[in-house]
């Protein structure tokens, strides 16, 4: 019974149980998001997209929001603009910086996100219900906010009740 105990410990703890639940809402998303024509996206890239938002951003701040090294950013930066989602120019201000930004292609792939999202969301809700979704979104949102890990940029605006479940 002990191994049984151990193994049911590992294979279902809140750790496994978030790390499922992400991998599923990513599964759906990018089958969605190449549904749409966007096949050159990959899983990775959502760290780029997720912190850049609309506005120009310059790399290192990008690599900051997403907690991954500037190398690693890059990366994605460079795959992206390869494929025309996003370009990069020097800083005017500070001539070593790169400035990201999103292309026309960009502006679709992010708003084809959003929409990507709402409809994850709305497959969740009919599975948990409505009530089950927002107290999800709640409880999830206090304690990033309590552990104090949330690493949306401070001039993005965070929304109550944010999920428009369906």
């Amino acid at each position: 019974i002990p191994k049984i105990d151990a193994a049911l410990k590992l294979s279902n703890n809140l750790s496994k149980l978030l790390l499922d639940l992400a991998k599923d809402f990513n599964h759906r998303s990018l089958k969605k998001c190449h549904e749409r024509g966007h096949t050159k996206i990959r899983r990775s890239h959502s760290s780029l997209f997720s912190n850049l938002g609309f506005e120009a951003v310059r790399l290192t701040e990008l690599a900051e929001r997403a907690g991954i090294t500037q190398q690693a950013m890059g990366k994605l930066v460079k795959e992206m603009e390869r494929v025309g989602y996003v370009k990069r120019h020097i800083d005017e201000s500070d001539k070593r910086a790169k400035i990201i930004e999103l292309t026309e292609q960009g502006v679709v792939l992010v708003n084809d996100s959003m929409e990507i999202v709402d409809e994850v969301i709305a497959e969740y809700t009919s599975a948990m219900g409505q009530e089950g979704i927002l107290d999800l979104e709640g409880v999830l949102r206090k304690s990033v906010s309590s552990l104090g890990i949330s690493k949306v940029p401070d001039n993005w605006q965070e929304t109550k009740g944010q999920i428009n479940a369906a």
